[in-house]
């Protein structure tokens, strides 16, 4: 489509328009070990979990696990297989919760590894070496348990956390539209101190347990940032992100700054069926 064409498609709006969205389509939730992050996402109703860490053991919900005994090139194939499935059978779950994020970020290493090796530049790494004991480009690639394989990340001046980093992000472009309502990446907690702007101390915080740039990614393209704790048997969650945690919703909404009980009702207003 020509310049001309792209311009005549453009209506430059007169008046305000209202929201197009109530609730979140995408969600980061995030908390402790243990605090009940997937036993609170399996009371979501029609609701599936794709547990890629098997922590979903003691929990009755509609789940899908990979194969075991696979590694992590295959479970990002499989992950993306389960995308395809969910997306060609029409969507036919309200919330898809991916189960943790932050097991996919460590495994992602092991992808990006794999991915330079298959790339140009990487034709001689992680590779069977001559006499020499030199790499042979293209030769046979070394198995992970091998005391020569190297990780991507071992490159030089960061170049090869790009790997990773790439296929942490096409695995997000998969994942993050499969709810009807909404796709949910549950992540654990990474402690974090900073020092503190009011009392120029250094204080622990609370940040998600996602690699670097990965972490400014996925928190960029979801909707909804939510730290949830269990105080006394009871899940709370909160929405209010400041020095000690991230945290936030797009919007001037119903959750905007929310801290309190989590009530799956009350955020995604599925009394009224709202979207």
């Amino acid at each position: 489509m020509g310049i001309k064409e792209l311009r005549k498609k453009i209506e430059l709006p007169m008046v305000p328009s209202e929201p197009t969205k109530v609730v979140p389509s995408s969600l980061i939730l995030f908390g402790l070990p243990k605090c009940g992050k997937t036993t609170i996402c399996s009371q979501l109703p029609n609701s599936l979990i794709i547990d890629v860490e098997r922590g979903s053991d003691f929990v009755k919900a509609m789940k899908l696990q990979p194969p075991k005994g696979v590694g992590p090139v295959a479970i990002f194939k499989w992950l993306k297989e389960v995308a395809k499935e969910i997306k060609e059978a029409g969507n036919p779950y309200d919330f898809v919760i991916i189960d943790t994020a932050s097991y996919l970020d460590e495994l992602s290493e092991w992808v990006g590894t794999y991915n330079y090796m298959n790339s140009v530049q990487g034709q001689s790494f992680n590779r069977v070496k001559d006499s020499f004991g030199k790499a042979i480009k293209g030769g046979k690639m070394l198995s992970p348990d091998d005391p020569d394989y190297d990780s991507v990340h071992n490159i030089g001046e960061g170049y090869g956390y790009r790997y990773s980093r790439s296929a942490m992000t096409e695995l997000l472009d998969s994942l993050k539209d499969l709810g009807k309502i909404c796709t949910i990446f549950v992540c654990h907690v990474k402690d974090k101190f900073v020092v503190s702007k009011q009392t120029n101390t250094e204080v622990r915080t609370m940040d998600l347990s996602l690699t670097g740039k990965v972490k400014e990614i996925y928190s960029r393209d979801v909707d909804a940032i939510g730290y949830i704790w269990n105080k006394g048997g009871e899940v709370n969650i909160s929405f209010r992100g400041n020095e000690d945690k991230i945290g936030g919703m797009r919007g001037n909404n119903h959750i905007q700054g929310y801290e309190g009980p989590l009530d799956w009702n009350k955020i995604f207003k599925l009394e009224k069926n709202e979207r």
